[in-house]
């Protein structure tokens, strides 16, 4: 009988320009052992297309883009599942308070939150907002900051979220103006 499925390291460290908050890893990219490891989910190709990158990358490459774009990751919950709804309330308020000590710790320039509902669960836990002042939001820069840290809300990548996708590469493409051009790749 096999333990419970690993869960992915965070890769989140003081100096970022951004890290990317998922809301748990899914099982296929916790088997994989990298972010958004799935064909079919469009992080890595509109990551690719965005401008933050000095170079094309790959879910291979999450750890590595740390040191050379400044780009970090981590998920709200930890627990791999093929679904997000598999998490309990319980799980998901843990999970955003973890969250914010680990932002208020590392004050990356951006956290950006893959999805409104992840930014959601966060301010409502997390940051003590109520549900109404979080109605009728649109996605991008958002009014709170975690210390120095400006959240940033994009829609998911996920195949489940798919007829978001131009507005998804357009707020990526808005991220990469605001800060500016990614540092020089030492990969060649």
């Amino acid at each position: 009988m096999t333990g419970p499925l690993q869960t992915l390291p965070h890769y989140l460290r003081p100096g970022l320009r951004l890290v990317f908050i998922g809301y748990n890893p899914a099982v296929y990219s916790a088997e994989a052992g990298h972010y958004y490891a799935r064909a079919g989910n469009v992080f890595w190709k509109q990551l690719n297309e965005s401008g933050l990158l000095p170079r094309t990358a790959a879910p291979e490459d999450d750890a590595t883009l740390m040191d050379e774009a400044g780009i970090g990751f981590v998920d709200l919950c930890p627990r791999p599942t093929v679904r997000a709804d598999e998490l309990t309330p319980d799980e998901v308020a843990e999970g955003a308070r973890r969250l914010l000590g680990q932002l208020q710790a590392t004050q990356p320039e951006y956290a950006v939150f893959s999805g409104r509902g992840i930014y959601v669960h966060f301010a409502r836990h997390a940051l003590a907002l109520p549900r109404a002042a979080l109605a009728g939001r649109t996605d991008g820069v958002q009014p709170e900051r975690i210390g120095t840290t400006i959240p940033y809300v994009v829609p998911s990548s996920s195949g489940l979220a798919s007829r978001w996708r131009k507005e998804r590469l357009a707020l990526l493409r808005e991220l990469a103006a605001l800060l500016g051009p990614p540092p020089p790749s030492s990969r060649s």
